[in-house]
Parts: C-alpha cells; structure tokens; sequence
C-alpha cells in the first residue's frame, strides 16, 4: 500500500515559527499575485497549515496584511535612521540620504511596500501597527523641519497632529509626494521607457543624486524667508 505524503510543516511549528512562516508565504503570494490575488487560505497552504490555524496569529485576513504593513514601515524607519548617519558622518544632505532610502526599501520588497500604502483593509488601531507608522512619519517630519532650519518634533515617536504640523504641512507633503511617486513609478515600470537598457536601480543610481538634491534645495529654500520676517519683526518692535 501507497502512504500518503505527511503534510508539508503542518504541525510541526511552535509557537513563534508559525507566524514567521505565514509572512514569508504571504509576502511570497504578493510577489507572485499582488493584493488582488491575495488570500488568507493560499497564504496558509504555502506555510503548510490549515486554513484555520493562522488565526491564532492574526486573526484574520485583515490581522496579516497589518502585521506586514507593520514590518514596512519598520523597513522604512531602519533604512531613513540609517542614511542620516551615514549621511551626517559624510556631511551629506540628510533629507536627500531619507529621500533615497525610503526609494530604495520600496524596490527591495515591492509587496511589502504595496501593502503599507495599499487600498485592502488594515486594523489601523492596532498599537504596533501605530507606533510603527508613526516612527516612519516622525523621521520624515524631523528631517524636513531640520532641512528648513527649524527645530524637530519634541517627540518623534508621536504623530504629529494636523493641526500641529498645518506650518509645515506643505513641504511634508511636498518631500513625501515626491519620494513615494518616484517610488510607485519605478515599480510599476512606468518609467522603464526612460530607462532604455538600464535596470530600475541603474536607474535610480544614475539619476537619484540629483533629483533628491533639488527636492532638498526646494525644501531648504524656505529658510531664509523665515529669517527675514524675524529681522523684519524685530527691526519693527514686534514681539
């Protein structure tokens, strides 16, 4: 008689390898598929598991696509704090080295990306998932005040409200407009005619100096207005 081949994994995880597997297969299901082939039950067949066993973890489908948007943003931050230090020990732009990390982790793991800022349905009140999202924003917020000569947030681990930000809302949206489309235009290909024989990092390699250059010159510009209010303010008697 014939015996049926045991169940690949199936039962054979312990308590953290499960969720750590459902993530590999998931992220591998959005390499392959994208969000709209994306499902619960396919991303359980690839770890080995039944249907039922990743709700233990997660929930849901809605609990896994919360923890990968969580480890996105933690990909982000990890990358942008590292470039300022290299970039501050360099003497380089730190907000051209934030601009030219947050591209470069997108092309890295695509799907990853594509979930953080997808359209499906996130648990947006789960508290890893926030302190994650506002880690990334915060370093984005400090990086853009700090390139206009202002000073950063007092506390960076916090979002910044709207109404806090409303002075500086412009240019954060300015710096992350531009660094986010170049990051969805060179992965969805929309600029692979531009780039003839070149690979997209080629790509990136060749033109990311000087386009992250101009988006922090753009930036920094409005310091010096800034300045000369205060000396007009003071020169007037003004508080």
């Amino acid at each position: 008689m014939v015996e049926a081949p045991p169940r690949a994994g199936r039962e054979h995880y312990h308590h953290g390898a499960l969720r750590q597997a459902m993530i590999a297969a998931a992220e591998e299901v959005l390499a392959e598929r994208g969000l709209g082939g994306f499902t619960l039950r396919e991303c359980a067949r690839r770890a080995g598991v039944s249907p039922a066993a990743p709700a233990h973890h997660f929930g849901n489908l809605t609990g896994l696509l919360t923890a990968i948007a969580t480890l996105g943003f933690d990909d982000l931050s990890t990358a942008m704090e590292a470039a300022v230090a290299a970039a501050q020990a360099e003497r380089r732009s730190r907000l051209a080295a934030i601009a030219r990390a947050y591209v470069e982790t997108a092309l890295a793991n695509p799907g990853r990306f594509r979930v953080v800022f997808g359209q499906r349905e996130m648990d947006r009140q789960d508290p890893a998932f926030r302190t994650a999202a506002a880690r990334a924003f915060g370093i984005l917020v400090r990086e853009v005040r700090l390139s206009r000569g202002l000073a950063p947030p007092r506390s960076p681990e916090e979002k910044p409200a709207a109404e806090a930000l409303s002075p500086d809302l412009p240019e954060v949206l300015l710096a992350w407009s531009a660094v986010h489309g170049f990051s969805t235009l060179l992965i969805d290909g929309a600029l692979d005619f531009l780039a003839a024989e070149d690979s997209r990092q080629a790509f990136l390699d060749k033109h990311a100096a000087r386009l992250f250059a101009l988006l922090a010159s753009a930036l920094s510009a409005g310091k010096e207005p800034t300045r000369q209010r205060k000396r007009g303010r003071a020169s007037s008697g003004e508080a």
